[in-house]
């Protein structure tokens, strides 16, 4: 071997052992931190508790332009943290089809803080809404094909 070719073996060696030899063997160059506990706020959530009902509208005359109905929803929200602050009231009315809102009836929630179709003062417990449903004629024409009734299911969605 040449001189040469040796010394740059030797030179790549030295380099090497330095480099491993850089750290002590008590020299500490990694470290876990310690555990942090990560804790969730208790879930929002919001359940119904409406006891089935059975409603009855009368009109008490012939062919009457309209024909009104009440009846009420109460619904459960676990909101502790108060996360939650308002709750949105969505109707669903179904006879053989659907009824269809300012066409077929209009209607008006009532209760603690409602305003139109939205509760802005929800708590933490139960929530009770009274409703009240003006069918029109053409939602009167489509109860007929569904022995004069329908069912109303109202959605209640936490923000």
């Amino acid at each position: 071997m040449k001189k040469t070719t040796i010394l740059s073996v030797l030179t790549a060696a030295m380099i090497t052992a330095t480099s491993i030899g850089t750290f002590a063997i008590w020299d500490i160059v990694t470290v876990d931190s310690r555990s942090n506990t990560v804790t969730m706020r208790n879930p929002v959530t919001v359940s119904d508790s409406t006891l089935e009902q059975n409603i009855s509208a009368d009109a008490n005359t012939l062919n009457p332009a309209s024909v009104i109905a009440s009846g009420s929803v109460k619904f459960n929200v676990a909101n502790e943290d108060s996360v939650a602050k308002k709750l949105t009231l969505q109707e669903s009315i179904q006879a053989s089809e659907k009824l269809e809102e300012t066409t077929d009836y209009s209607i008006v929630f009532s209760g603690d803080g409602v305003s139109g179709k939205t509760d802005s003062s929800v708590t933490d417990g139960t929530e009770e809404y009274n409703y009240t449903i003006t069918f029109t004629q053409s939602g009167l024409e489509k109860m007929k094909t569904n022995a004069n009734a329908c069912t109303v299911k109202v959605t209640a969605t936490l923000s």
